[in-house]
């Protein structure tokens, strides 16, 4: 692209004056910006093409394994914490050894109310003086300065987008809320919101890496800004305004137009627009191959052509989006590339960030697990953005991946809690042990693999050695290597424990004495705890003592209910076995004559599944959201206090029951509440599902006969969840 003479002076002044007193920059190591050729993107006269698993997280991580925060109304909020160095080097490794070119990462986050209270830390912060402009927070900015220097040290370009259009990081609408006007204020070139998102990208733009020493506008890595995420209400002004902006701060970057769902001609025909930008998820009814020819013949060869996101569909279904965005064609042009969501990289201290997704899908993480990944297809969907990438540089399959480097182990102060994080393309590990720093060296854990989902630091670890070939008191030295198809790693740094844990047996708490009638049967409730030696388990049974009138519904179970054929005092003995080591307790239970008749089954019930047409329900008319059941059969959407429903229920006997609730999240993750018998609230936090909807299981305590089990919004709870039927259940 050609420049004004004046404004490339002007910038480069800029440059050396903000630089002066500071130590000099860094040299790049990409040689060229990327740079627009009509409808085609090139590194120098290189064309430049990718595909990729979208990488959301480089700069900022949603934190699943910590769960919601309850402080925040949403329902939704997350605990975020920002990415270590380490953290930010393994991943655009892994992202880069995966064949990635480019990626694209997620918005800018904005600090909002709940921020405090849930410990979150944000991006871009309130004014400090009434109507002033955003400030940027240093803390952050410094991590977004790691990536961007890490992304050029690596050879990746990033596409960094600004503002998001939604609140799930803090968008718009937290903008606008600085200064006290609406979400759609942010649209409207004249207000104050606009001017403060005019400041952060002034700001964020002309920053000097803390890293690097360069400022924003100066670094190659940086393919791209684009005007937000999913801005689906541009409008000609807003976005004609917006790029002039961008361009004036950051000359040599390409722009983005951040809309979603649609090709406007006002950004055809934007002089500092280069690229047009789509996502493609089902909600928007544009998830399907056909929808890049569309897109390709409404921007006529004008612009570039991204697909910024896709996903959330099976394996073959995202090949056959990707294969049209790598083959099709209109008129000579092609889409530039584009990114799966999503994907989650490795933990600083072992295993792997994740998240869930409404549909059922998990991130994914590279370099894929033909075992932990497999429900979720990852092997194929990592394959096939490989394939495609290959593919897009004019080879007609992928390349094997490199030898994996050194994963890193950390230091532990048990053999039974060893972590390591994972080489960036390392699929399976092995553990090796010696009893001296330079061994020799014996293979103790092999094919190991840090690709589980759903990973939980506070619960899980890597390996654990084996207790029963530990002597207490010794010293010993481990080291892990990595691997996959293409070879093996140099082992890792070596770490020294002490083997001091003693194993002990488990410790059992359980009833005395209880007592029951022949009609009734009784419910156990054993509860033990044990050391986790020599394994994170161990086994439980009850037994009795040799009489044929004692009936266990389960004998393995630590909670379950026994039933008597004959009045009489029974001793049950409960014992927990951790495979060294057992402990026992008995429980006496004396047993009366019946006092009615009894179930025809003990163990067993089921209630039927109650659909909420079934119910009772309580609300009050209201001009909005009041409480109905839809065409789809869920009821909602408990918008208002008191909106409630409830059932009768006729349970056997006393005792714990599951209830099965069938629910719709279809206006996102909430808390609602169950109350039972009239006693305290249940409150539930649901997760966002689509259309169709899902099940959850909720624990409950009833008693023999007539129940009332309700549903609604009742205090603290924030409404706005769908519900189509309840069961409940006994086993």
């Amino acid at each position: 692209m050609a420049f004004p003479i004046r404004k490339l002076l002007m910038v480069s002044l800029l440059s050396a004056l903000g630089s002066a007193g500071a130590r000099a920059a860094e040299q790049s190591h990409f040689e060229h910006f990327i740079t627009r050729d009509g409808a085609a993107l090139k590194d120098g006269a290189r064309l430049f093409r990718f595909a990729g698993i979208h990488a959301p997280e480089l700069h900022r991580i949603e934190d699943d394994a910590r769960g919601t925060c309850k402080a925040d109304p949403r329902g939704w909020g997350q605990y975020f914490k920002w990415p270590t160095a380490e953290e930010q080097e393994n991943w655009i490794k892994a992202l880069v050894q995966t064949g990635a070119k480019a990626q694209r990462v997620y918005v800018l986050s904005v600090q909002q109310e709940n921020d405090t209270a849930c410990g979150r830390e944000t991006h871009i912060l309130a004014p400090a003086t009434p109507d002033g402009m955003p400030r940027l927070n240093e803390t952050a900015m410094k991590v977004y300065d790691n990536m961007i220097a890490e992304a050029d040290k690596q050879g990746l370009r990033l596409i960094l987008p600004f503002i998001d259009h939604w609140w799930w990081w803090g968008g718009r609408e937290q903008l606008a809320a600085f200064y006290d006007e609406k979400p759609e204020d942010f649209y409207r070139t004249d207000s104050k919101t606009y001017r403060a998102y005019q400041d952060v990208i002034r700001q964020v733009i002309t920053r000097t890496n803390s890293i690097t020493g360069r400022h924003y506008y100066d670094e190659k890595a940086i393919m791209a800004w684009e005007t937000g995420n999913e801005l689906e209400n541009t409008n000609a002004d807003f976005l004609h305004q917006t790029a002039a902006w961008i361009r004036k701060w950051a000359p040599h970057q390409l722009i983005v137009d951040g809309t979603y769902k649609k090709v406007n001609d006002f950004a055809l025909n934007d002089p500092n627009v280069d690229i047009i930008s789509n996502h493609y998820y089902t909600n928007a009814g544009n998830n399907h191959p056909e929808q890049v020819r569309k897109d390709l013949e409404a921007i006529g060869g004008k612009k570039v052509y991204l697909v910024g996101e896709f996903g959330l569909l099976d394996q073959k279904d995202l090949n056959a989006i990707m294969q049209s965005i790598v083959h099709t064609e209109v008129n000579g042009a092609q889409a530039a590339g584009g990114f799966i969501w999503g994907f989650r990289g490795h933990r600083h201290d072992g295993g792997f960030y994740w998240h869930k997704e409404y549909t059922g899908h998990y991130s994914y993480h590279l370099p894929g697990f033909p075992v932990e990944g497999k429900a979720n297809q990852e092997m194929e969907v990592v394959n096939l953005v490989r394939t495609a990438s290959a593919q897009m540089a004019g080879l007609s399959e992928a390349p094997a991946l490199p030898v994996p480097q050194a994963p890193k182990l950390r230091e532990s102060n048990s053999p039974f809690a060893i972590n390591w994080m994972g080489s960036p393309v390392g699929r399976y590990y092995d553990v090796e042990r010696a009893t001296q720093a330079q061994g020799p060296w014996t293979r103790v854990g092999k094919d190991l693999s840090d690709g589980k989902n759903e990973w939980d630091p506070a619960k899980m670890s890597l390996f654990r050695d084996d207790y029963r070939s530990l002597t207490p008191g010794k010293t010993y030295y481990y080291r892990v290597i990595a691997k996959n198809e293409s070879g093996q790693s140099v082992p890792s740094n070596v770490i020294r424990l002490e083997h001091t844990q003693k194993n002990l047996p488990p410790v059992i708490t359980l009833q005395d004495m209880l007592s029951t009638t022949i009609d009734k049967g009784v419910q156990l409730n054993a509860a033990w705890q044990d050391d986790n030696l020599p394994e994170p388990k161990a086994s439980v049974a009850w037994s009795h003592d040799g009489r044929n009138n004692v009936h266990f519904c389960d004998s393995s179970k630590a909670e379950t209910r026994v039933w008597f054929s004959a009045p009489g005092e029974y001793a049950l003995t409960f014992t927990a076995d951790d495979g060294l080591l057992k402990s026992s307790k008995t429980v006496k239970v004396s047993v009366k004559p019946a006092a009615g008749p009894g179930p025809a089954d003990y163990c067993n019930f089921s209630g039927g599944t109650l659909d909420v047409s079934q119910g009772k329900l309580n609300f009050t008319k209201r001009d909005k959201d009041t409480l109905a059941i839809g065409e789809d059969g869920f009821l909602g959407p408990f918008a208002h206090d008191g909106d409630s429903v409830s059932w009768r229920i006729n349970a056997p006997w006393d005792g714990k029951f599951t209830l099965h609730v069938k629910f719709n999240g279809k206006w996102g993750g909430k808390k609602n509440s169950f109350i039972v018998n009239g006693g305290t609230p249940i409150s539930i936090e649901f997760p966002p599902t689509d259309e169709q909807g899902q099940t959850m299981d909720v624990p409950v305590a009833l008693r023999a006969g007539d129940n009332t089990i309700s549903f609604g919004k009742f205090s603290g709870d924030w409404g706005y969840m769908f519900i189509k039927s309840i069961e409940v259940t006994a086993e």
